[in-house]
């Protein structure tokens, strides 16, 4: 485990910075809001294409080959971000980059399963991303203080050269100390899904569920910009506390889901999300909303470790890497399609209804697997009580 969360530091040092500044960083080398929008969606659109593949690839030849295959082409996503003298290139860099990311998420997902098992996949996960988030939060700093502070004619230049050496790194502690783990159990336990009509529900439902997180994705720093502050920089500043949380919660959140249960703390956390989202129109102020959007950070890092333990808890250990590859298509479609409804809403109808739109799904998705959750316990007592009898 060790081994794996030295190799994903490195890597995550681009991606929160990537993530925030991009539509900026494509502006600022001519690419207008049209192909922006195209950049986005290359990006969804390969790894929906790739995901499944991937899943069946590392099942057969290994999680490390998976891991190593994302570093390294993260790694090649810096070299033509630095090289980026117009639309060309970033878009090639796009399309990598959502190959280098459906290689080393489902790997690593799957990795983190194998070494783990139902009393402590939920802490293994949750220190994951405290890894990520270190990584991101240094690359973050580290980004933003050179940008802010004009230190070069070619700010993005040198910040994805430094990117790029982290990266270096990233691959250098895949191939000496990442093990490779795909044959590491040989005895699988069973999941809760008994067919493939089961299973069918199960990824219509994940999809469901990235739908609508993704709804806000495209816009929210334009939400912020136009309801906020214009000032980057003071956005930027509305993130920091929920990232310095990041850095130790989700280890701590992860084994309380290990220890009362991941199908309670997903309903209670996706509920109370829910109930958040439905407060951001009205916390327009700077400190308010640093305080609320804080609060909903909070509250993801709370169930993430346990959602992410789910997927095999439900699925079953035998495939991991499939089943983590078609968990990936379905949140990967549902995402797709909630960046443009998102967008659409937001432009046509207005801003504050696209939140208010979230809400209310993210609640009544909830409810909906609230009412699984009991039906499968009342199924479950209902075929103890039968074998006892027999």
């Amino acid at each position: 485990m060790k081994e794996l969360r030295r190799a994903i530091y490195f890597i995550s040092f681009p991606l929160s910075f990537i993530g925030f500044i991009f539509p900026i960083y494509a502006s600022s080398i001519g690419a207008n809001i049209i192909q922006i929008g195209y950049l986005y969606s290359i990006f969804s659109i390969i790894s929906i294409i790739i995901r499944p593949i991937v899943g069946n690839l590392i099942d057969k030849r290994g999680r490390r080959t998976g891991i190593l295959i994302g570093t390294v082409l993260y790694t090649i996503v810096n070299v033509f971000f630095i090289m980026a003298k117009d639309f060309k290139y970033l878009l090639i860099g796009r399309i990598i980059q959502s190959l280098g990311g459906s290689f080393l998420w489902i790997s690593v997902d799957t990795f983190i399963s194998d070494i783990s098992d139902r009393t402590n996949r939920g802490k293994n996960f949750g220190l994951l991303n405290q890894s990520i988030a270190k990584g991101e939060w240094i690359g973050s700093f580290v980004g933003f203080t050179i940008l802010f502070n004009n230190l070069t004619d070619n700010p993005f230049k040198l910040i994805f050269t430094i990117f790029l050496v982290t990266n270096f790194i990233s691959v250098y502690y895949t191939i000496k100390n990442v093990p490779e783990t795909i044959s590491l159990k040989r005895e699988y336990e069973a999941g809760n899904i008994k067919d493939k009509k089961q299973l069918k529900y199960f990824l219509g439902i994940i999809g469901a569920i990235s739908f609508i997180t993704s709804l806000t994705a495209p816009i929210y720093l334009i939400y912020l910009q136009e309801n906020i502050t214009k000032d980057i920089g003071l956005i930027s500043f509305l993130f920091i506390p929920a990232s310095i949380l990041a850095l130790f919660l989700p280890n701590i959140f992860g084994s309380f889901s290990d220890k009362y249960g991941r199908e309670k703390i997903v309903i209670a956390g996706m509920f109370i999300n829910a109930i958040l989202q439905i407060f951001i129109p009205f916390n327009k102020e700077y400190y308010s909303f640093m305080i609320l959007y804080t609060l909903i950070s909070i509250v993801v890092m709370f169930y993430s470790p346990a959602f992410s333990s789910l997927i095999i808890d439900f699925v079953g250990e035998n495939k991991r890497g499939r089943s983590y590859g078609l968990y990936s298509f379905a949140s990967g479609i549902g995402g797709a399609i909630g960046y443009m409804a998102g967008s659409y809403i937001y432009e046509n109808i207005g801003n504050d209804i696209l939140f208010y739109t979230k809400g209310i799904l993210l609640v009544v998705m909830t409810l909906f697997i609230c009412y699984l959750y009991i039906k499968n316990i009342r199924m479950n007592r209902k075929m103890e009580i039968t074998r006892i009898e027999q």
